[in-house]
């Protein structure tokens, strides 16, 4: 039994690298290969076939970074994603006290901070810009916490003996009802400040702890109580989060009344307190705000007065003293999505023609949409080599470059409130691979997304930050379909196309429904896609009279050996 689970840890094992936002971006002209290929032969695939197709709900539990509120995108539709996760002890068996109070001068609260990078400093104050945050950052959006009763399990209680992958829980976008059938109780942010609650704010301002004594008055370094709030000291200073007060009787008694063996293992301590769901709601006349959050740094701080007793040569001291007590937002986790899609973006959906290809591509992340890519032709059931791949086998051609190129529909994506995705991501999806070109490509950036700059995929913007294209480069991808004689490389794969959250990542989701391409049912999905709330119109190749220059392409820069 050990064995087996080895087996299954070691094929789940997955790596993930820091997370931040993107906000330098390409410029058209500024490729690491440029467009200028001197004695190079072009040759332009003539036969691609591209089409979408809705993934419907993914897999999205145990994310690396989750959506939290509500954006509205003209080009796709609305997104709602709400949140549960569990919550564990930062220590166990620890020693509370006796005779607990929490004083009116004690808190209880919530901190999680945002993706954000400091922009300024003002009068000793730091200002930040807030990262990865979608919609009208000024909107204010109603927020609720709930005690979450549902478990959120480690393993899947029926799996497939002869599947491996199967014997861990998934939980899929569209299964919140599990956790909203199971909520206890009211709001656990029931301040009466709305903005942590009803009117909730993503906001921007630096979060800033004074020194203060037991008794909650502001203190200088000596002890003095202090009435001039100019000489207020610093005791912490925090980056912009999501900074709340929890209800402190319930906390109280959850947390701090729990019997001592509720509190001796976070195994238990999960089976006993289950978790907080996080709600969001869109405020009427709100436009809608949403914001990617690492909630695997959040805590919940307990502050408290209790007694300890103390002996010291025989003699017993009792004390009433401050203390605090730490939640880590830590264990299983789920986001769910909600979409309603725009018509146009449904419709184009429906109408996916999967033999000629499509005039536009959609990728949407969450459970959204992808792009399916057959190069050389439509060839559903992978039984033929299509006449032009046949052809250019036969040339003997060295090969310099190919890339892939995916211009995007500024009509559709320059509305206002459109965000543009900063990359997209190309896999193998005949096996749910990342293609040879991404794995060999070790260029790394400062900011760890911009990494695998060679393999590309990241939008290049034109004199006024709109986007234009993507480029993804596929020269060994392509080299080892025309030139291999190893019948199990030189096979003419489907290609898959997604938006990305960080190209870092590069395992898979699963899909609830599997979608039919020909004879293939397709499982999988990338990650990365899950994470990512926006979506693009790219380009495909069956464009209208007129729009050539736009369609999807794909160019190969080769030589002829003498």
């Amino acid at each position: 039994m050990k064995r087996n689970f080895l087996k299954i840890t070691l094929a789940l094992v997955i790596a993930f690298t820091t997370f931040s936002c993107d906000k330098d971006f390409n410029s058209v002209g500024s490729d690491i290969i440029g467009d200028d290929h001197f004695d190079f032969t072009k040759y332009e695939v003539q036969n691609l076939v591209a089409y979408s197709k809705a993934t419907g709900a993914v897999q999205s539990n145990n994310l690396p970074v989750n959506a939290l509120g509500v954006y509205n995108n003209p080009a796709f539709g609305t997104v709602k994603s709400n949140f549960v996760t569990q919550v564990e002890l930062a220590k166990i068996e620890p020693i509370v006290g006796t005779n607990i109070e929490i004083k009116a001068n004690d808190s209880v609260y919530i901190y999680i901070p945002y993706f954000s990078h400091l922009d300024k400093v003002v009068n000793e104050e730091n200002v930040y810009i807030l990262d990865s945050i979608y919609g009208n950052v000024a909107s204010n959006i109603n927020l609720k916490i709930y005690e979450n009763s549902y478990i959120l399990r480690d393993l899947n209680p029926n799996p497939d003996p002869n599947d491996i992958l199967s014997y861990y829980q998934r939980y899929f976008s569209n299964e919140k009802a599990l956790i909203e059938n199971n909520l206890l109780g009211a709001p656990l942010n029931n301040s009466v400040n709305t903005q942590e609650n009803s009117q909730f704010v993503f906001s921007n301002n630096e979060i800033i702890k004074y020194k203060t004594n037991e008794n909650g008055n502001y203190i200088d370094n000596n002890g003095v109580v202090l009435t001039d709030p100019s000489k207020r000291v610093i005791k912490d200073r925090k980056k912009p989060g999501m900074w709340l007060s929890l209800d402190k009787d319930f906390f109280k008694a959850k947390v701090l009344m729990a019997a001592a063996n509720k509190l001796s293992s976070n195994t238990i301590f999960k089976e006993y307190f289950r978790g907080l769901y996080f709600k969001m709601e869109q405020n009427a006349g709100e436009d809608g705000v949403l914001s990617m959050m690492d909630f695997s740094k959040g805590k919940i701080y307990i502050q408290y007065h209790s007694d300890v007793t103390t002996v010291l040569n025989g003699v017993s001291t009792v004390k009433n003293s401050k203390k605090e007590y730490v939640l880590n937002l830590n264990g299983n986790t789920v986001n769910f999505y909600e979409h309603e899609n725009d018509a146009a973006y449904q419709s184009a959906l429906a109408a996916s023609d999967v033999v000629n290809g499509d005039s536009r591509l959609y990728l949407k992340g969450g459970n959204g949409s992808v792009a399916y890519i057959d190069l050389f032709g439509a060839d559903l059931d992978a039984n033929t080599i299509p006449d032009e791949l046949d052809d250019l086998r036969s040339r003997n051609i060295l090969i310099n470059e190919a890339s892939l190129t995916f211009f995007i529909d500024k009509s559709k994506m320059d509305l206002a409130g459109v965000n543009a995705p900063k990359r997209i991501y190309l896999f193998d999806a005949t096996n749910n691979l990342p293609i040879l070109d991404y794995v060999i490509d070790n260029t790394s950036s400062i900011n760890t997304k911009n990494n695998k700059l060679n393999f590309d995929g990241i939008i290049k913007l034109d004199e006024n930050k709109k986007g234009v294209y993507y480029k993804l480069r596929i020269t060994n991808h392509i080299n080892r379909i025309i030139n291999s004689k190893d019948p199990k490389l030189n096979k003419n794969l489907r290609l898959g196309l997604s938006v990305t959250e960080n190209v870092n990542i590069s395992n898979n989701g699963f899909l609830s429904s599997p979608i039919t391409l020909g004879s293939q049912q397709v499982k999988f999905i990338p990650i990365s896609s899950v994470m990512n709330p926006l979506g693009t119109i790219l380009y495909g190749n069956n464009v209208a009279p007129g729009e050539e220059d736009k369609k999807l392409k794909l160019q190969i820069f080769y030589t002829k050996p003498n």
